[in-house]
């Protein structure tokens, strides 16, 4: 039977070859037509590539099949090396479903009624709720803030933070270190 092999130069071969022809039979042909190591050469019909081992009837070449014949590539990109961080890997925020939810923002008396716990944001778009601190109202989405009156309408005192004692120690000491350093003369 008679094949077209299409080479790198772009020119055709014609061959006369049997069905039960090896490829690497008809690598060597070409290898010697054209000046060039068989072992180099990489056949290639429609998808597959073809390997030396196996016959032309293999991959279904028949009477007037085309083959391209193209160059193995040696070499490529070098390897990158690894990079090396210096600070852990930063785990992002996983959102909680916290269900009933609403039972914070709402309350149900006995008799039936609904009256709203929580207050919303002025600014904010409707839904959005204030954060209830001790002294304050607070907007997580735009920072408004609301401070909580008393009776007498002035502003409630600023609760006090329980922090160790031994932390109180450690700011007292700190000043006296950097009140001790000044200009020098």
């Amino acid at each position: 039977m008679q094949i077209f092999v299409k080479t790198l130069t772009g020119t055709t071969l014609t061959y006369q070859v049997e069905e039960s022809c090896l490829v690497s039979d008809l690598k060597q042909r070409i290898a010697d037509q054209e000046g060039i190591v068989a072992e180099e050469i990489v056949l290639i019909h429609g998808l597959s590539t073809l390997e030396d081992d196996e016959t032309l009837q293999v991959y279904g070449i028949t009477e007037e099949s085309s083959i391209n014949a193209v160059m193995r590539l040696l070499g490529g990109k070098k390897k990158r090396k690894k990079k090396v961080y210096t600070k852990p890997k930063k785990i992002g925020h996983k959102h909680k479903k916290r269900p009933k939810a609403l039972l914070e923002y709402f309350n149900v008396d006995n008799t039936g009624k609904i009256s709203k716990i929580k207050i919303e944001c002025e600014k904010c778009p409707a839904g959005t709720y204030m954060a209830d601190h001790p002294d304050r109202h607070t907007c997580g989405r735009c920072g408004n803030m609301f401070y909580k009156l008393t009776a007498d309408g002035k502003r409630m005192p600023i609760p006090k933070q329980n922090k160790p004692a031994a932390a109180e120690k450690k700011v007292d000491a700190a000043p006296a270190k950097g009140a001790a350093k000044g200009k020098k003369k």
